[in-house]
């Protein structure tokens, strides 16, 4: 009787298959891992966009100032009145300002926090070059208490007609890679290893980032 032919690999075909599928890995891996080193810094620029435009409705919709607050490292502003803490930060914060309280109303209220470790992740930071740089000083939208409890932080102010004070906004920027290198702008964001640039529009909110950039395309901060 004829014999059945039996269909397979030999082990010298597996060996071959094997072989090609680790020289694959060795080419992909490192470009994956590119792709990959900068995903988080975008979701921080693209989460950082939605937050700035939910405060500045959150500011049309109430008729009420409100400011975000930048945080590098997490802060302890538990009420001292009461058992809730709250920590803040790194990352940033809204307030809504009361200019004319009552009773036991408070000039700064807290609305709600955009927490890097809890919401974004990975190593995301502000940039401390640009932290160094950026203007703390006073504004002049916010009452002297206001500007008071956030002494020597770096702040945006939503105004109630839905315009975005941006400290010594940079108007014109230009995201991209020639324009960015070296070039201030509102906010940097960094993994310590990437760089993204965010650029806020003071007229609509409307927030413009870069791609992540490496440091040879930003120069070393």
């Amino acid at each position: 009787m004829p014999r059945n032919n039996r269909k397979g690999f030999t082990l010298v075909e597996l060996l071959v298959v094997i072989a090609l599928i680790a020289l694959l890995m060795t080419v992909m891996v490192p470009v994956i891992l590119k792709f990959m080193s900068g995903r988080g810094l975008a979701m921080a620029g693209n989460n950082i966009a939605g937050f700035i435009a939910a405060a500045r409705t959150e500011a049309m919709n109430t008729r009420q100032t409100h400011v975000i607050v930048m945080f590098p490292e997490e802060e302890d502003h538990s009420d001292p009145n009461s058992q809730l803490a709250l920590l803040i930060g790194p990352g940033m914060a809204l307030y809504r300002i009361n200019p004319n309280p009552t009773g036991d109303d408070q000039i700064v209220n807290f609305v709600k926090e955009l927490n890097f470790n809890a919401q974004v992740g990975g190593d995301v930071r502000f940039a401390g070059s640009w932290l160094k740089k950026a203007p703390k000083g006073p504004v002049l939208d916010l009452p002297q208490r206001a500007n008071d409890a956030f002494e020597g932080k770096y702040k945006l102010v939503l105004r109630p007609d839905g315009r975005v004070v941006v400290p010594e906004d940079k108007p014109g920027y230009v995201l991209d890679l020639k324009e960015s290198r070296n070039l201030d702008t509102d906010i940097i964001l960094t993994d310590e290893k990437r760089y993204v640039f965010i650029d806020v529009n003071p007229a609509t909110g409307n927030t413009r980032r870069s791609p992540a950039l490496d440091k040879d395309e930003v120069g070393e901060r």
